[in-house]
């Protein structure tokens, strides 16, 4: 291979359709919204756990130190989920606009506005696909100060990337997964049923990242490990495993019995399940104008 393809954007365009190819066994995007409003529940408790808050905490310290957020912004949070992110932008007095195509997703942001009417008038709801959502139909054409991409599966190609940029007017936010995760009951099931590995390559920070940069942005990036001790009941850990796989794969009776087994032998005596899971997550932060980034302070 010649050295100079690193450099060029269709090579890391190619490498990423390449990767994507391989993970076309998550499949329809109508599958997929039934999945996340499946587990709504259960991710909007994992977003409420201590290692959630931290999450929130660090990304947020990730924009200040670039003075993102010293202004009053624009946001789109892209692929909002339970909101946790949005409410977090609000509560500092930004106008956000929460993006999800789950209804139950945006159903609990809306519950949490209850609790924090002061943030009801800087938040608004949306129920879309990104990956078919018309920018024009919107008016949300370089609209945004920040477009706010945390772990969405909604920039999922080129084409998704290049669609957050042309909504933004300044700075792009993405994060992604740098590397596998640790999911102990979700690979141990995925590796009884299929012979390819379970990580998704086409989820990881590599490509949009080198993408990126051989396209001539310069995005500043920060990477964190995040792992928690994770203890629910027998149905709630089934359901939970049951919800993830099949994002990836067909369950039919053999394998949702396979999980309920697996989960039933690690039971504890009080009926709980625990695993460890763990992640390492990477950040990028970049001027669509191709303007590199100064770190406050230095």
């Amino acid at each position: 291979m010649e050295v100079s393809l690193l450099f060029d954007a269709g090579f890391w365009q190619n490498a990423w359709e390449e990767a994507l190819a391989l993970d076309q066994a998550r499949t329809r995007a109508k599958k997929t919204v039934d999945v996340w409003n499946r587990r709504a529940k259960s991710y909007n408790n994992n977003a409420e756990t201590e290692s959630g808050n931290i999450r929130v905490e660090e990304t947020l310290a990730f924009l200040d130190a670039y003075g993102i957020l010293n202004r009053q912004l624009r946001i789109l949070d892209l692929g909002c989920g339970p909101g946790n992110f949005a409410l977090a932008l609000a509560e500092r007095g930004h106008q956000v606009v929460a993006l999800d195509p789950a209804e139950k997703m945006l159903a609990m942001v809306e519950e949490k506005l209850q609790a924090k009417p002061d943030c009801r008038a800087l938040i608004t709801t949306v129920q879309a696909d990104w990956v078919t959502l018309s920018l024009a139909e919107y008016g949300w054409n370089n609209y945004f100060d920040l477009v706010f991409a945390s772990m969405t599966p909604g920039v999922t190609d080129v084409d998704t990337l290049q669609k957050s940029m042309a909504a933004a007017k300044r700075h792009v936010y993405l994060s992604r997964f740098a590397g596998p995760r640790n999911h102990p009951s979700v690979e141990n099931i995925w590796n009884r049923f299929q012979a390819k590995p379970y990580y998704s390559l086409s989820l990881d920070i590599l490509f949009p990242l080198n993408l990126l940069y051989a396209l001539g942005y310069r995005p500043v990036q920060h990477f964190a490990r995040w792992e928690r001790e994770h203890t629910q009941a027998v149905e709630d850990a089934v359901e939970e495993i049951k919800n993830v796989l099949a994002l990836r794969m067909d369950l039919d009776a053999v394998a949702e019995e396979t999980i309920r087994r697996y989960v039933e032998e690690r039971t504890d005596k009080n009926g709980m399940f625990t695993e460890v899971k763990g992640a390492t997550s990477a950040m990028l932060l970049w001027n669509i104008e191709k303007g590199a980034l100064t770190r406050l302070g230095g």
